[in-house]
């Protein structure tokens, strides 16, 4: 019994680690979305798109990012609704 709780404890933290590096790769990309953007749309990229970036999943992130050279201000908001 000892075993199995040590392998689940391991197996546990394990988890937790991988978990911890998958969002910090992902904040990571939604910080330089946030400055790349800034960069292309200057005043128009508003705190309010900066926030809902910060928030987004990677689901959202992912479309920004394959686009982020051509994207739009118009499609950028609709992504981030």
């Amino acid at each position: 019994m000892f075993n199995t709780l040590e392998e689940i404890a391991k197996r546990d933290r394990e988890k937790a680690r991988l978990e911890g590096k998958v969002e910090g790769k992902l904040e990571g990309e939604r910080e330089l979305i946030i400055e790349i953007l800034n960069q292309s749309f200057g005043e128009d990229f508003d705190k309010s798109l900066e926030e809902k970036i910060r928030k987004a999943n990677e689901e959202t992130i992912n479309p920004i990012k394959k686009n982020i050279l051509s994207i739009t201000l118009e499609e950028l908001k609709n992504l981030v609704k």
